[in-house]
């Protein structure tokens, strides 16, 4: 199930949802596009009361009176997505999240990463949130768009994107250089530690970089994870596009 306006019109532009379900009473611009666009797509309508709309989402949050039923988000294999990000014109960028626990922080990244043209994600299968309905809520529609891949062993995962020519920079608050002195002008993997414990030892070994952001408001603090994933993507989107000269 995928819940609120611009998610689930997202979903309907990237592909065709089972059916959408409408509350009674929606008014707006973005109501009328979900359902002209469902007709185009053939998508079925069910428009419902207030309480049945509430029993068929089973009383789900920030649903603004719309839903969709989908099938299971489809992850891509490492090899693909390595594809993928060497289909662009630009150097390939990707991000690596490891064991990221809080599906908010997930699906913050997510739309930072689709609107910063990152080319996709990697993430753990197991320990870690995976792309459930409350992260394609929170991405507004990024999930629809950025593809995923899920990898059995990071450290394993990190080897491969070596030999494959990337570059792996690590954001650490201990980090040995300042997030905006670094070059991304090459192939990029991001990687982004877990909430409260930062990048696992190992991987932390593969990096070829740690970034540090500095906090001067507190002498031992960090950012939160989306938000220190959203400072450094846009770090590097600034530098490959040559927004600093």
């Amino acid at each position: 199930m995928v819940v609120g306006r611009q998610a689930v019109f997202e979903v309907l532009r990237s592909g065709k949802p089972i059916f959408i379900m409408l509350a009674d009473g929606l008014k707006g611009k973005i109501v009328s596009e979900i359902i002209h666009l469902a007709q185009q797509r053939k998508v079925p309508v069910k428009k419902l009361s207030k309480p049945e709309f509430q029993t068929e989402t089973e009383g789900a949050r920030g649903s603004q009176g719309v839903a969709a039923k989908v099938l299971p988000f489809e992850y891509c294999s490492l090899k693909k997505l390595i594809a993928i990000s060497r289909s662009h014109k630009e150097e390939p960028f990707l991000i690596m999240l490891d064991h990221i626990e809080d599906p908010n922080n997930l699906g913050a990244v997510m739309r930072t990463a689709y609107a910063a043209g990152v080319n996709g994600l990697i993430i753990p299968e197991k320990r870690a949130a995976g792309v459930t309905a409350a992260v394609r809520k929170v991405a507004a529609g990024a999930a629809d768009w950025i593809p995923v891949a899920r990898a059995g062993n990071l450290n394993q995962a990190a080897k491969i994107l070596k030999e494959e020519g990337f570059w792996l920079y690590g954001a650490e608050a201990d980090g040995d250089e300042l997030y905006y002195r670094s070059d991304y002008n090459r192939p990029l993997v991001l990687i982004v530690g877990s909430e409260g414990r930062g990048i696992s030892r190992l991987l932390r070994m593969n990096c070829d970089l740690l970034l540090k952001i500095p906090t001067p408001g507190t002498a031992d603090g960090s950012l939160n994870v989306s938000a220190a994933t959203a400072v450094l993507v846009y770090t590097a989107l600034a530098c490959r596009k040559g927004w600093f000269s």
